[in-house]
Formats: C-alpha cells, sequence, structure tokens
C-alpha cells in the first residue's frame, strides 16, 4: 500500500510573509521601455559599423593606387630615353638613314646622306652644301662648321670618320657640354654626320660672330674615342 508522505502546514508567521510579498509585488508598476534610446543607440551603432566599411574599402582602394604609383616611378622609360656619358652629359642619339633620305635637323635645315658624303641645305643658302667623305679618309677625325640660327643661336654640324661605329657625340661648347646627333648609313661605315643646336652665350653681343665650338668627341659603344677634334678648337 503506497503510503502518502505528509508536509508541515506551514505556520502563521510564513503565510502573514508570504502575504505582504504578495502585496508588494502587485503594488509594483514596470516602468515603460526606453524604445526611443534603443532607437538611436541602433542608429549610432549603424554609423559606426558603415563608417567602418567604407573605411576598409577606402584602405582596399589606395594600396593599389600606391602600387600604380610606385611602379610608374621605377618603369622604364620609353624607347628616346637617353644615357650619360662618363662625364655625365647625356648621350647622342645615332640614327640610321638611308641614301639620299632628307632628315630636318633644325628650322629649315635639312641634311641628307649619299655613299661619298654629306649634304646639307639652309634657307640661307642659294643651294645645298657639300662635304665628301673621302676628304681625310686616311684617318680618323671630325670636321666642325658652325651657322646662326637667330633666336634658337647657332647651328653646329660637321663630318666624322672613326675606326668603329659611333654611340654618342659629346661638344664641348663656350656654354659648356652639350649633347650632338649623328647621323649614318647602313652598313657601318664608320662616318657620318654629326649636329646639335647652341644657345648664344650671354656674354656676347647680338650680331657679334663667335666661334662657341671648343672640342668635338665621337664615342663608340665601349665608352672609347674613336674619333675627335682634339684640342687646339
Amino acid at each position: 500500500m503506497k503510503r502518502h508522505r505528509k508536509f508541515p502546514r506551514p505556520s502563521a508567521e510564513s503565510e502573514r510573509l508570504r502575504e505582504v510579498f504578495a502585496e508588494a509585488a502587485h503594488d509594483v508598476t514596470p516602468s515603460a521601455v526606453p524604445l526611443a534610446a534603443i532607437e538611436r543607440a541602433g542608429r549610432q551603432r549603424g554609423r559606426r559599423r558603415t563608417a567602418a566599411v567604407a573605411g576598409s574599402a577606402c584602405a582596399l582602394l589606395v594600396v593599389p593606387l600606391a602600387v600604380v604609383a610606385l611602379r610608374a616611378a621605377v618603369s622604364p622609360g620609353s624607347g628616346d630615353e637617353r644615357g650619360t656619358s662618363p662625364s655625365g652629359t647625356p648621350m647622342a642619339t645615332v640614327r640610321v638613314v638611308t641614301a639620299g633620305e632628307r632628315v630636318e635637323v633644325a628650322h629649315g635645315i635639312r641634311i641628307w646622306l649619299t655613299e661619298d658624303g654629306a649634304h646639307w641645305s639652309t634657307a640661307a643658302d642659294s643651294g645645298p652644301l657639300f662635304s665628301s667623305v673621302k676628304d681625310g679618309a686616311d684617318k680618323p677625325g671630325v670636321t666642325v662648321q658652325q651657322e646662326g640660327a637667330g633666336d634658337w643661336g647657332y647651328f653646329l654640324s660637321g663630318v666624322y670618320r672613326g675606326k668603329r661605329e659611333a654611340a654618342r657625340v659629346v661638344i664641348e661648347t663656350t656654354a659648356g657640354q652639350v649633347p650632338g646627333t649623328a647621323l649614318t648609313l647602313a652598313g657601318g661605315p664608320h662616318w657620318g654626320v654629326w649636329y646639335a643646336m647652341v644657345s648664344t652665350p650671354k656674354s656676347v653681343a647680338p650680331g657679334r660672330p663667335v666661334d662657341v665650338t671648343r672640342r668635338v668627341t665621337v664615342y663608340d659603344s665601349a665608352g672609347g674615342v674613336t674619333a675627335s677634334t682634339g684640342a687646339g678648337r
């Protein structure tokens, strides 16, 4: 037979405490839910999250731009980039041309090469000028001629003959060293024309003729001198 366990009857004092707690709980009125404050806090968290995402996106954009800028700074130049000679003067350009090809080298000045020499044509001349490559062909050398070019200064040019192919030309003038340009025929004939434009020295009075060329040196690809006017100019 199953017996039921009997619990002791609560005392009068316990009953009285229960009634007091029930009345106190009934008198408590819950406060209103702070909906406005919750909404403001949610908006603030949203703005912070948006700013953080935007900052991350900007950082992701800045990194590729920095890489592009760095590549642009260290990228090699175009084919027109020039080196420097041992003295720090930019290397001259050597251009290979075909026989009879007219090259405009300055304002109104054209040069072309043939098998027997170099030809010049300027606006001031009545006809083309000619310099034979056979003159002094037995030894290396450089000829020099100078023409006034008005506001542009002086046009310097000449024929060079060397034992090796030219790689650059350096001209020492009264204004300092300037790079020259050389024209030569295909096949490496070891001769050609050099030219450069030089500004008029500030110390020279307008209209006064002056020899601005001191020395012309033609270098080969190894940096050796293949032709030069030598000292004395």
